[in-house]
């Protein structure tokens, strides 16, 4: 896996992957018009295992495809916990309590929290520079966490933008952790032993929703927002988030996360009527200005590598 990667590949994958994402706040508003949360990650996760599956199955194995270890097994089971189960159930649980607009800036934290994690993992290295850029962020963060400055008052808004904050943190984790075993195994086989791993795990919180969707259905919209959080916003941007991966840091990946609340904000704004609060604008301008810090490396940024 080390032959030489186009880095406009790279950074276009990137790109796909924020657009999905960015989309995904707005279509989940109206799939949970038919379905909850819970519901929706158990399908979100035996829908991505079930197509990645049938993608492994008409492929066929690769002479190149290494087998899993067992130590390999314990670790994707870890990893199917912070990136899927951990984070679907916060970010869907949030999302639903929240704003789209307030959910996407929350989750822009997510680059200063890998970068974060990726110090206090000593996979990459601290500078005054990056210090000052996680403590802008995070900031930023927590005043979309306090009932302040024009920012959503009620319970339920704060209550949505924690469980919003927990699941980019899962994220953050999963995004370092992961990226040395991406290096050594394809993408698609690993995504999707993680997903039936989540699938396993999240059952049993949807599992008396499922039987009522199957029994009572959803209507042609809701069946429409459902396929495209599962294939939409999960099958592609995970793959292609994973494929980034084993090419540039984690820290890198995770800047495309910026450009989500353009897309969610305008798009709530149009299909959902939201408002831009001041308060939610000077949370964004800390967090992203915490980013633009953080990670700011010229050379990494133009660098590709297989």
């Amino acid at each position: 896996m080390n032959t030489t990667t186009n880095p406009l590949l790279v950074h276009g994958a990137l790109l796909i992957v924020a657009l999905c994402f960015g989309s995904n706040y707005v279509v989940a508003k109206f799939a949970f018009r038919e379905v909850s949360p819970l519901v929706l990650v158990v399908i979100r996760a035996w829908g991505t295992a079930a197509i990645l599956g049938l993608v492994l199955l008409f492929r066929g194995r690769r002479s190149t495809d290494a087998p899993f270890t067992r130590r390999e097994y314990g670790e994707l089971f870890a990893y199917s916990i912070l990136g899927v189960s951990l984070n679907q159930i916060c970010f869907l649980e949030g999302l639903s309590r929240s704003s789209a607009t307030n959910a996407s800036i929350m989750l822009v934290a997510v680059p200063v929290l890998t970068l974060a994690f990726a110090i206090l993992l000593k996979r990459e290295k601290a500078t005054p520079l990056r210090v000052a850029g996680i403590a802008t962020g995070l900031a930023g963060a927590l005043l979309l966490l306090v009932p302040r400055g024009g920012v959503n008052l009620s319970a339920s808004a704060v209550t949505g933008n924690l469980l919003l904050l927990t699941g980019s943190a899962a994220y953050a984790m999963y995004l370092v952790l992961t990226r040395p075993i991406l290096s050594r195994h394809d993408p698609i086989r690993l995504v999707t032993v993680i997903f039936v791993m989540a699938g396993l795990t999240t059952l049993p919180f949807g599992l008396p929703g499922v039987r009522e969707l199957v029994a009572n259905g959803l209507s042609p919209s809701g069946y429409a927002s459902v396929a495209f959080v599962v294939i939409g916003a999960t099958v592609i941007p995970y793959l292609l988030n994973s494929w980034a991966l084993a090419r540039v840091p984690a820290s890198i990946v995770a800047v495309y996360i910026l450009i989500q609340p353009i897309v969610a904000g305008t798009t709530g704004r149009i299909f959902l009527g939201e408002q831009f609060a001041p308060g939610v604008a000077v949370a964004g301008a800390l967090i992203v200005s915490g980013v633009a810090m953080a990670v700011w490396q010229p050379k990494v940024l133009l660098r590709g590598r297989g």
